[in-house]
C-alpha cells in the first residue's frame, strides 16, 4: 500500500492510502500532465500563436502573391500580344520610349524626325494598343 496526496474537487488535499499498481498508474498520469503542460509551454513561447499574443501581430506570407502573379502573367501576356500587332517602326518608338525611358526629343533626335512626329505618332500607338484592348 502507498499513501498519495489527493485534491478534492474543492481544493482540499487529503492524504489516501492506494495499491502499489494504483499509485504506479496515478504517478505516470501526473509524470503524462506535467509533460504535456511543459510541451504546451514550449510550444506557447517559441510558436506564431505566441508572438500573436504577445504583440497582437500576426505575420503574413506577402513573399507569394499567387493571384498578383497569375495577374501580371495574364497582362505581360495580353500588352506581348498587342504590341506583337505593331508595326517594326510603332514597336522601336514603344521600345525607345517605355523601355529605354526615352523623352519624345530624345527619340527624335535617334530617329532623325522632329518632336511633333514623334509625338504624333507614338499617340496613333496609344490608340492602337487602346483598341486592342477594348476588345478583350
Amino acid at each position: 500500500m502507498s499513501k498519495i496526496k489527493y485534491t478534492l474537487a474543492d481544493g482540499q488535499a487529503a492524504n489516501i492510502e492506494v495499491n502499489a499498481t494504483i499509485a504506479k498508474t496515478l504517478a505516470d498520469f501526473a509524470r503524462e500532465d506535467e509533460n504535456e503542460a511543459r510541451k504546451y509551454r514550449w510550444r506557447k513561447e517559441v510558436s506564431l500563436d505566441a508572438m500573436k499574443d504577445e504583440t497582437g501581430f500576426e505575420p503574413m506570407d506577402t513573399a507569394v502573391d499567387i493571384e498578383g502573379a497569375y495577374i501580371a502573367r495574364e497582362e505581360t501576356a495580353n500588352l506581348s500580344a498587342a504590341v506583337a500587332r505593331l508595326t517594326d517602326k510603332q514597336r522601336r518608338l514603344v521600345a525607345l520610349r517605355y523601355y529605354e525611358d526615352k523623352t519624345e526629343y530624345e527619340i527624335a533626335g535617334i530617329l532623325g524626325i522632329n518632336q511633333s512626329n514623334v509625338h504624333r505618332q507614338l499617340k496613333t500607338v496609344h490608340n492602337v494598343l487602346k483598341k486592342y484592348f477594348e476588345k478583350l
